[in-house]
Parts: structure tokens; C-alpha cells; sequence
């Protein structure tokens, strides 16, 4: 069996080296087969594939691998939360950021410049393991982070209109060694096209780029809400691809890979779930599995998925602890007035 890609372009269906030259390599995905489907799992031709797009390309797209009814409901719901989290932002008065928990139990989120980040509660279609540990992403994953992979946090990357163009950026610190140490899965839960946002991306190695240039030169591809001048001038020399997604299709990347977000001159909010996994070894500190989930939600999951957030309800694994102090550290930093003794603790935690 040959490795099968699939391009966006209608009817470019390429199997082996069978390449039509006018096909942008950046358009050629994975398409799950009949097979895979009823197999519910990626060939081995094709986890290869997958593996090895995601480490060159830094990112790698598995065409719908999400059920057309699930994503159905799953939309559904998210139409109910961010309706709810507006009302919410409105009420409260604030301009820039904001985060909680709405009055119905539905999610924590916060909002910045029009894009927000919703973390839904892991119920109902939430939890669904094809979600939050999609069997056919499960390989690819397994080979890049290692099979004790775990997840951090489970939410939403939703772009309105007023969201003005990033900064150029990566999701994470520069790694020091060879060695991946996450990936996101984005899901697209409606047609995220180039006409409502899509997420414009610099493949082909610059996740693995190093620091010591970067830094000695002051191109800091971190901050995407701030100007930054010097990197929008770097990157206008650097091929870029602005990615189109359809409902159902399941996005991995490389969270050092650069990318940003752009605007949305729709009506629509342009919505699609972000999912973080990392590796054993590595803590990441953005995001908070809690957000999704109580104790009650977490024995209620399916053993697949309960497995990738165990760390945190386990005493004796050191993320427990880890992510404990930085959810302290978020509390005392969310009090309005802090003395100055306070204020040293905290900086004292912190480091």
C-alpha cells in the first residue's frame, strides 16, 4: 500500500509519486482510507507519513478525522458557551482579558483583542475520546512525544471580527536539543477558510531553529498581541502558508513551529478546538486541566482518556505538585491588592 495525501484543490487525490506539478506540496495531507476508518487507526504507511510531515513541515493535517455528527454537536454546544462567555464579558465591563467560570457550569475563557480561549467542560461531546484522544492522531503523537504522552488542557481557539493580525510567534520556548517536547491538535469545528481567519504558518523547520541567533540578533518570536517589528521584517523573507481547514479535519503542528493568528471579516466567530500534549519530561505552563474538568468529571471519562490526564490526580508524580503551585500562584496574582510582603512571596514562588 502507497502513501495517499489529499490536496485541497478538488479531485487532487495523489498517491505515491503520482505529483502533479501545479499541487503547492503544503496543500497534501493525509486522507483516512475506508480501511483506517473501519480499522479506527492509521495505517502504518501513513503514520509514518504523519510522523515525518510533523518533524519536517511541523505540522501535518488528517482530513476528517472527526465524524460529521459529532462535530455537528459538538459545534452546537460551543455556539451555547461563547454566547453565554460574550454576555458575560459585557456585563462584567472588561476590554482586554477576562477569566472564569460562567454561571451554568459551562467554561472558563478568557478574551483578548477579539480572539478568545474557552475551555469547555470535558461532558457530553467534550469528553468524547475521538476529541480529546483521537485514535487516528494517537501514532503520530505516540511516536513524536513518546506513548506516556499526557494532556494539559482541553479548549478553544475562536477568532471575531475586530481580531486584528498577530505578531509572529511560537507556543513554546526554544527547544535545546532535538528532542519535540509538544504538539497541539487543532479540530475544526466549521469551515475555518482563508475568508474568516486561518492560521498562517512558517513551515519547514522553524520549529527546530535555535535560540543563540534569534536572541543575539533580538528576534523574539514570542508575544503575539504586542508589535514586533523586527520579526514581521525577518519573516517578510520567509515563505509562510495560510491554512484552510473543513469541519472535521484534525490539525497536528508543532508548537514551536511559527505561526499567528489573522483577522476575521466575517460575521461568524471562526472557531477550533486546541488540544496541548506533551512529553513525561516536560512541564508545559500555559493552560490548566482543571479548567475542564473537577474530580467528578474525571472519573466519569473514558479510561483512554482519563490515562492523559492522571498526572494531576496523582500525589506522587511531580506535575501534580508543579501544576499546583502555579495555580496558587494564579489565585494570589488575581487578588486586587497585594502588600508589598505578598507580592515578594509570589515572585519568590514563581522563580
Amino acid at each position: 500500500m502507497c502513501l495517499r495525501c489529499y490536496s485541497e484543490n478538488p479531485g487532487s487525490i495523489v498517491q505515491g509519486n503520482h505529483m502533479a506539478s501545479h499541487i503547492d506540496p503544503l496543500d497534501l495531507n493525509i486522507i483516512i482510507s475506508d480501511r483506517e476508518r473501519r480499522s479506527g487507526a492509521l495505517s502504518i504507511e501513513n503514520t509514518q507519513l504523519g510522523v515525518m510531515l510533523l518533524h519536517a513541515r511541523g505540522y501535518v493535517v488528517l482530513k476528517g478525522a472527526v465524524p460529521e455528527s459529532l462535530v455537528t454537536e459538538l459545534y452546537a454546544r460551543f455556539k451555547t458557551m461563547y454566547k453565554d462567555n460574550v454576555q458575560r464579558l459585557h456585563a462584567e465591563g472588561h476590554r482586554t482579558r477576562f477569566i472564569g467560570e460562567g454561571e451554568n457550569g459551562h467554561s472558563v475563557f478568557w478574551e483578548k483583542n477579539s480572539r478568545f480561549r474557552i475551555f469547555p467542560k470535558l461532558r457530553g461531546p467534550f469528553a468524547n475520546p475521538l476529541v480529546v484522544r483521537n485514535s487516528f492522531a494517537e501514532s503520530i503523537l505516540a511516536e513524536t512525544l513518546g506513548a506516556d504522552y499526557y494532556c494539559k488542557f482541553v479548549s478553544s481557539d475562536t477568532c471575531a471580527k475586530g481580531a486584528i493580525t498577530q505578531a509572529p510567534h511560537r507556543d513554546i520556548d526554544f527547544y535545546d536539543e532535538d528532542t519535540v517536547r509538544g504538539c497541539y491538535v487543532n479540530i475544526a469545528l466549521m469551515h475555518c477558510g482563508l475568508h474568516n481567519g486561518p492560521t498562517e504558518v512558517w513551515p519547514g523547520g522553524s520549529h527546530l531553529w535555535r535560540s543563540d541567533k534569534f536572541f543575539k540578533f533580538n528576534l523574539r518570536p514570542f508575544g503575539e498581541d504586542n508589535a514586533n517589528p523586527a520579526m514581521e521584517a525577518f519573516v517578510s523573507h520567509l515563505p509562510s502558508k495560510k491554512l484552510e481547514l473543513q469541519p472535521g479535519d484534525l490539525l497536528i503542528r508543532d508548537p514551536g513551529m511559527w505561526h499567528r493568528g489573522t483577522p476575521n471579516s466575517t460575521d461568524e466567530p471562526r472557531t477550533m478546538m486546541t488540544i496541548g500534549y506533551f512529553r513525561k519530561d516536560y512541564y508545559y505552563e500555559y493552560g490548566d486541566p482543571f479548567f475542564s474538568m473537577d474530580e467528578n468529571i474525571y472519573k466519569a471519562l473514558d479510561p483512554t482518556v482519563q490515562e492523559l490526564f492522571a498526572p494531576f490526580f496523582n500525589k506522587g508524580d511531580w506535575r501534580y505538585w508543579k501544576l499546583r503551585k502555579s495555580q496558587a500562584i494564579r489565585h494570589l496574582k488575581g487578588r486586587q491588592y497585594l502588600s508589598a510582603p505578598l507580592r515578594i512571596g509570589i515572585r519568590w514562588l514563581a522563580g
